[in-house]
Formats: C-alpha cells, sequence, structure tokens
C-alpha cells in the first residue's frame, strides 16, 4: 500500500476545498440570478452543446451527476416547460430530451451569469498563476491510467 507524499496530501486536499467552495458558490449565484441549481443549468447546458435530441442514457454520461440524480432534475426541466421529451422514431423504448424555445432562452441566461461566476471565482485568483499548468495537472488526474 501505497502513501502519498504531504506535498500530494495537500493538493488532494485544496481539490477538495476548491471544488466544494466553487459548485457551492457557482450554484447560489445560478439560483438567485437564474431560478435554478448548478446541477438543472448543467443539463441544460449539455442539451445545448449536444444540438440534438439525446437519449437519457446519452445525457447521463455526458452530466457531472449520477443517473437517478440527472433523472429526477429532467422531471422537474420538464415540468418547467424547458426540455421536451418524445418518443424515439426508431426505438419506442429510448426517450429523447431536448431543450424547448423557453429551456434554451433559460441555459442562455443562465450561462451569461454562470460564465461570470467562473470569471471571478477561478479566473481573478488564478490570475497570478499559470492557469494553463493547473487545467494540465488536472486534466492528469482524470487522463490516468488504473
Amino acid at each position: 500500500m501505497q502513501k502519498p507524499d504531504p506535498e500530494v496530501l495537500a493538493a488532494w486536499t485544496a481539490l477538495l476545498v476548491a471544488h466544494r467552495s466553487l459548485t457551492s458558490a457557482l450554484d447560489t449565484e445560478l439560483r438567485d440570478g437564474a431560478d435554478m441549481s448548478l446541477d438543472e443549468y448543467d443539463v441544460l447546458f449539455q442539451l445545448t452543446i449536444a444540438d440534438r435530441a439525446l437519449s437519457m442514457s446519452e445525457l447521463a454520461d455526458s452530466v457531472l451527476i449520477t443517473r437517478p440524480t440527472a433523472t429526477r432534475i429532467v422531471d422537474r426541466l420538464v415540468g418547467r416547460g424547458w426540455i421536451d421529451r418524445r418518443d424515439d422514431e426508431l426505438d419506442r423504448r429510448i426517450i429523447r430530451l431536448q431543450l424547448t424555445a423557453s429551456g434554451r432562452a433559460a441555459q442562455r441566461r443562465a450561462g451569461a451569469l454562470h460564465l461570470d461566476g467562473i470569471a471571478r471565482l477561478v479566473g481573478a485568483p488564478l490570475g497570478q498563476h499559470d492557469a494553463a499548468a493547473v487545467a494540465a495537472a488536472l486534466e492528469a488526474l482524470v487522463a490516468r491510467e488504473d
């Protein structure tokens, strides 16, 4: 069994604290300014960038939340009129999800607020640091081979 170096342990702790702090702040800003949670924004954003109707499975694979949470969020967003569900034309067992016009408008409004939050809460503090190096280091954690 390996034990991490103190610097690695410090990096891990900083990553956890930064993640919690940033996602909490960004979630609060979206709730207050756009009447949606960060997770709801993520679902709307993924449907926006897909630029096509997605199956629930495709959506769940692209969001940063669990499948059951994604299902609950989709149900809420359908209820708000921001997402439409429809049967797949080739396979009736598959449900396709797509943004409505009001969902697209809500995502656009929230997106401007969210990008502003990222610039202030991430960009400004990293101003004196090499953001590309930070991004590369974090990407290395995701690209690891087990």
